[in-house]
Parts: C-alpha cells; structure tokens; sequence
C-alpha cells in the first residue's frame, strides 16, 4: 500500500522524522523491520537504567534521520547529487541493524560459546538478501541485484567509496552519533550531549574524506569525550557486563548438554537453535523468530529442563540475579572458588567466569582517523587537539575481574 508522503515520525530525540520514500516506508512496515521494536538497544542496560527501553526500532529511523540531514549538506549534494546513491546510503543507514539478535550485542555472547564469530552484521546482509524475507522482496521491486550488494557493502563497512561507507560505519557517523544521544536520553545519562546541527552543517568532502573546519573541534572532542563517559558508565556498567555473562554461561550450559546427548523435552526450541549449537548461521526466517520477547520464553520454557545447573542460570536470568563482579586481587578469591565447587561440584566453572576489561582509547586517529582543517592542511585530530595529543597513549587500561554467584560472596 501506497502511503502519503512524507511520513512524518515525532521522535524523542530529533523531533519531526520526515520520510519522502516509499520503499523507506515499506521497509519499515516489514514484518522483520517491525521485529526490531521487540530488541532493546541496550541489552543489559535496560536492568540498571529503567527507563532505558528504547529499541532497535527507533535507532534505525534515527539513522536513516541523520544521514538524510548530512545529504543535504552543500558538500554531499556537490560530491553525491546522484538521488539513487543517496537512496541507498539512507536505506544502509536504516536496515544496518535489522540483522540484530535478541538483547542486542548480549547475543554475540553465544560466538563464544559456538566459535562461529557471525556478527550482527552478517545476519542484516543474510536478512537484505534472502528472498524468504519481505524486506528483500520490497528491495527488489525498486533495486537491482548489484544495488543491494553495494548496500550490504556499506553496511558491513566494506564499501569501496570510503566517504559513504564512513556515513554508517566510523569514528564520527551517524550510528554513532544516534545511538549517543538516545542512550543518553532515555538512561538519564546526559553524559553524550553532542551539537549534532553544528557538526553536520560544518560536514565538507576533501580528497576523498570527510573533513571538518577546526571551528568544529570542539564539538567534535565534546562528543568523543562523551562517548566515552558512556562507556564507563553505561556500556561497561558491571550489572550490564554482568547480564552478558549470565546469558553466555546460559548458553554454554545449553550447549554442553546438546553435544553429550542430553535428551530435552523442549525440542522444538532447540531444533530452531541447532544452527547456532553446531556453529552454523540460522537461515533468515529461523533467526527472525527471534527477539527479546521469543527468546525469554524459551528461556522460560528450557527452566523445566531437568538439568540443575540450567535452571540455576535461567532463575538468575530471569529473575534479574546475575553474576556479580569481583576483583581479581580480592584476598579470598581462592576461598569463593572452594565454595563454589563444594556447592556446585564438577560444574563451578558455569559460576566462576574470567572476564577481561578491553582498554577503550579516547580517540583512535589510526584505525579511524577524525580529519580538520587547518589553513590549507587537512590534519588528523589527535595532531591539534590539546586533549588528545595530551592523552593519544592514555586509555581505561585492561583488567581481569571475574564474576560469580551471590550465594557463595561474604
């Protein structure tokens, strides 16, 4: 059905959302578009942020927002006036993560567990191409078989023009820039408040790159300096951590009983999972079966598996129980380890889990660099900012804690 446009969304985070295509509106209305108001955007967040229930679903339309507003720039419109490349980078924009597994990152938990590494990635371009799916049939009535390629391309950050590609996968895009500021507003972390009008109006194209005036450099420090104010408080909050690990060892157990032929009662949900126990991709239908709701009722359902340790995990699931942080130099971390296999025997380990902190840069002017111009030069970022060429080698350094049950803590 034909909608009148523009469609307009009222947003909590860029007010009025315009959207002046008819496929963009037909991909939203998708049945796997619309699955992505059932994945919350900050997996474990969500349970020490209350109000942070906000979804994949508002994300994506932030994006595909946000780099419609960067196309109108003087810049893009000179250097990208073809109306059908900037189709796709919006549409790139708005399906980059229609490919996300229940609780959002939480799920690449289980590339742990099955060594598979898929990323969520992989799934949007499994999802954008399959022909078992509406959002690949809505694409095909508008774009050829090499345009959704290029799409995918973008998506997964492989695309051969570095500028659009840079649009949905970089330092400063609008991935990053969306996520950022609807975090931060609906946890009440106001820690990523970023002049996002001032950045994108100031947006200019220089020798292939996306390149910033150096009046901008501060909004710009002010945005990586908040981005990483979230990660200490949101992204890498323990109880988040904490949420992640509990549902990997989950996971694990699952897995440990598949493969020494344990005999299930639930066996239509673990005939759905067998591709991931065996390490193998979902097809596109099977892996959108799955969202948050889906999958908490199988977790439910798998607590009537007659298995100890199973349940023990899905009741600490469930009921908001998670493993709990402690540090590695604690003096009694041998005694809590003793405790444990007297409690739970041969299978403490499910309990008892080593986690590594992974240092987080302020800036990363290497992998992807931040350009400003200065006079006639184009610099990276780290070369003139007082803050980052102060701090380039400084970063939350990486430590071990590991994480365990309450009931064997003092």
């Amino acid at each position: 059905m034909k909608s009148k446009l523009p469609l307009i969304i009222r947003d909590s985070v860029h007010g009025d959302i315009e959207l002046w295509e008819q496929i963009a509106v037909n991909l939203i209305n998708s049945q796997e578009f619309q699955r992505l108001r059932r994945i919350n955007q900050l997996g474990g967040g969500q349970f020490i942020f209350p109000s942070a229930s906000h979804t994949r679903f508002t994300h994506c339309i932030g994006v595909y927002h946000l780099i419609s507003e960067i196309l109108k720039t003087k810049s893009f419109q000179a250097n990208y006036p073809d109306p059908r490349q900037q189709l796709l980078v919006k549409l790139a924009g708005l399906l980059h993560d229609i490919g996300h597994g229940p609780f959002s990152h939480t799920f690449e938990m289980v590339n742990d567990v099955n060594k598979a590494n898929i990323s969520h990635e992989e799934y949007s371009a499994l999802i954008i191409k399959s022909p078992t799916t509406q959002v690949n049939q809505i694409l095909k009535q508008e774009l050829t078989d090499e345009e959704i390629a290029e799409l995918c391309l973008m998506i997964e950050g492989k695309h051969p023009d570095k500028v659009l590609s840079s649009l949905v996968s970089s330092q400063i895009d609008a991935d990053r820039m969306d996520y950022l500021l609807r975090d931060g507003k609906n946890s009440g972390v106001e820690y990523s408040h970023l002049d996002v009008q001032w950045i994108i109006r100031h947006i200019d194209i220089k020798d292939h790159k996306i390149v910033f005036p150096q009046k901008t450099q501060y909004a710009i420090e002010s945005y990586l300096i908040g981005r990483y104010h979230m990660y200490k408080q949101i992204y890498l909050h323990p109880l988040s951590i904490g949420f992640d690990l509990t549902f990997k060892m989950f996971f694990q157990r699952l897995y440990d009983l598949y493969h020494t032929g344990f005999q299930f009662k639930n066996n239509d949900i673990i005939d759905l999972l067998k591709p991931l126990l065996e390490g193998k991709q979902m097809t596109a239908s099977a892996y959108c079966q799955l969202d948050d709701y889906t999958f908490f009722t199988y977790i439910k359902m798998l607590s009537k598996e007659d298995d100890e340790i199973l349940q023990k995990l899905i009741t600490m699931l469930t009921n908001r129980n998670f493993l709990r942080q402690i540090d590695a130099k604690r003096g009694d971390l041998e005694e809590i380890k003793k405790n444990l296999a007297k409690k739970y025997k041969n299978y403490y380990n499910y309990f008892m889990v080593e986690f590594e902190l992974k240092p987080v840069k302020l800036y990363d002017g290497e992998k992807k660099p931040i350009f400003i111009q200065v006079n006639s030069d184009i610099k990276n970022l780290n070369e003139i900012s007082e803050i980052f060429l102060a701090n380039s080698d400084k970063k939350l350094h990486g430590s071990i804690s590991y994480y365990t049950v309450n009931d064997v803590l003092k």
